[in-house]
């Protein structure tokens, strides 16, 4: 083997063994929902979701839930739950 093949190989080694190390250390954020099929205050993991195929809701904009965009789920990596984020800043 020579010189340049050797290094070419040492170069595809390294490059894979960075790839492992980095594919184990990316975390997939978990997917928040309202907890609530209706005017939902609360968010829980997709897992846990209510089923809500036979649920029919108002269309007013209920004050403090997450309708009409008053609100979001997302997941808080630091406590690791699921929480609205208010965006109206009034809640």
């Amino acid at each position: 083997m020579n010189k340049k093949s050797k290094v070419m190989l040492i170069v595809v080694v390294i490059i894979s063994v960075l790839i492992v190390f980095s594919s184990e250390n990316i975390q997939e954020i978990p997917e928040c929902v309202p907890a609530q099929c209706c005017h939902a205050t609360s968010c829980v993991l997709i897992e846990l979701a209510p089923n809500c195929s036979d649920i029919i809701c108002t269309t007013i904009c209920q004050e403090e839930t997450m309708d009409c965009g008053q609100g979001h789920c997302e997941f808080n990596s630091a406590t690791e739950k699921c929480e609205v984020i208010w965006t109206n800043g009034e809640f």
